[in-house]
């Protein structure tokens, strides 16, 4: 999770097409400002009664969120009396990931309410207590991540936040070098980075890059690959009857194209980072475009950033080819309490207070897009958080979804066979041909065992 409070000041995002005011200021002071909006366990129709009980949670988190969850957890405990312990497993969604079904496979699960990453419901799916008695279908929720969260008629998870991957570029160097608008192709976003990268190195900024992006052997990995097939017509692994999807030729020019940029627009370390590693060269002032989530956004105008005041946003680049698409992918974090909890009642409260409206509306001003749809059209959402009228339309309409509900409890192993086999591409250990041959095999096989 990627959490920091807003407060818009005047630089420009374009997302879609659409320019709005935006930028940030934040503080120890604005952070605990903004958590002091929610002024009562009775603001959130939260028990009072549970107090002295305690709770704990897994939050998997960048480095700058444990301030704002920190002082999230010490308003929810001022509202309830309820005590929080908050367990921070790291942010590499893999390793989080096994950490969390090795626990449970153990059957000493270590919190009571684990945050899970979107693609988890399915393989945390026999691990959690069903919320559906107490939280109801979700009907107010995003269609998709009801859907999503639901799996063989158990609601498994809560929504907490929704995220899509996005193109951050530096507006101030388009117009230094001639460019009308950001690369609507990756054709283009090459062309451009090239131009941009070797005019700042002609500069002087011998360390600036044209492109950055998460190539690690990870989950981060499989969304960067899946965008850039998807952006071509290349499927997306498993279709909904759960038949393979996946169209091998078109995965292996995708994986040679990102090749190719790997120490030429791309830095050669690319292969080892994840988003954290490209924030940080992004801030440091040395790329021209960068792959990332929204939570980029308010750290880029951060005080410490030297891209503060020139960075905008917009939507991944198409596909080249007749079938060419954009293919953001949708992500996000929802909220899951363990089956063998034994303060159940503790966890349902701490639920409500981090997925109600209030908490949803200080989501917003941290970059994160609500789960509910009515807020999409919230007057106090959008004025912190513009462009999230004209998101709600890529969340409804055009994000890119991983087939993990399709694949249940087998997607970590679709996951980590997928991301193997582009990372096996992209440090040339093998071609991209036979990789994505291998893979398409393994992906027959697996795809025949769900059948089974």
């Amino acid at each position: 999770m990627k959490m920091r409070p807003t407060t818009f000041m005047g630089i420009s995002v374009l997302l879609l097409g659409l320019s709005v005011p935006g930028g940030l200021i934040h503080s120890a002071a604005g952070l605990r400002s903004t958590a002091d909006e929610v002024s009562s366990g009775k603001t959130y129709n939260l028990r009072t009664d549970l107090r002295g009980t305690s709770v704990s949670i897994e939050l998997p988190e960048n480095a700058p969120d444990k301030v704002w969850n920190d002082e999230l957890m010490r308003k929810f405990e001022q509202s309830t009396g309820i005590h929080v312990s908050i367990l921070r497993p790291g942010n590499d969604t893999t390793l989080v990931l096994k950490d969390y079904l090795n626990q449970f496979r153990s059957g000493s699960p270590q919190a009571d309410v684990y945050a899970i990453d979107i693609v988890w419901s399915g393989s945390l799916a026999e691990y959690a207590e069903d919320l559906r008695p107490t939280f109801g279908d979700l009907r107010e929720v995003l269609p998709e991540l009801a859907r999503n969260d639901t799996v063989n008629g158990k609601l498994v998870a809560l929504p907490y936040f929704v995220e899509v991957s996005v193109l951050y570029y530096r507006s101030d160097l388009l117009r230094k070098y001639g460019f009308a608008q950001p690369p609507r192709t990756w054709r283009e976003l090459e062309g451009q980075a090239r131009t941009i990268q070797a005019g700042q190195r002609k500069d002087g900024n011998r360390n600036f890059w044209g492109y950055l992006w998460q190539g690690a052997a990870s989950e981060a990995l499989t969304c960067n690959a899946l965008e850039w097939q998807s952006s071509e017509g290349g499927g997306s692994l498993l279709a909904q009857n759960g038949t393979a999807d996946f169209d091998w030729a078109i995965a292996a020019a995708e994986w040679n194209l990102a090749r190719n940029w790997i120490g030429t627009i791309s830095p050669p370390s690319i292969t080892d980072q994840l988003e954290d590693d490209s924030l940080k060269m992004w801030k440091g002032g040395d790329a021209a475009f960068m792959r990332n989530w929204p939570y980029a956004y308010q750290e880029s105008m951060t005080a410490d950033s030297k891209v503060k005041g020139k960075v905008a946003v917009t939507l991944l680049p198409r596909g080249d080819g007749r079938n060419g698409r954009h293919a953001d992918i949708l992500g996000g974090f929802q909220l899951m309490i363990s089956k063998r909890s034994q303060n159940k009642q503790a966890a349902i409260e701490l639920l409500k207070f981090l997925t109600s409206p209030e908490s949803q509306r200080l989501n917003a001003r941290r970059g994160y897009a609500p789960v509910t749809m009515d807020l999409y059209t919230d007057p106090t959402v959008l004025q912190v958080a513009p462009f999230f009228g004209i998101l709600r339309n890529i969340l409804v309409d055009g994000a890119i979804t991983r087939p993990s509900t399709i694949a249940g409890e087998k997607y970590g192993a679709l996951s980590t066979a997928f991301f193997t086999s582009v990372h096996e591409a992209l440090t040339g250990h093998v071609s991209a041909t036979s990789a994505a041959d291998r893979f398409n095999r393994d992906l027959e096989r697996m795809a025949s065992y769900h059948d089974d």
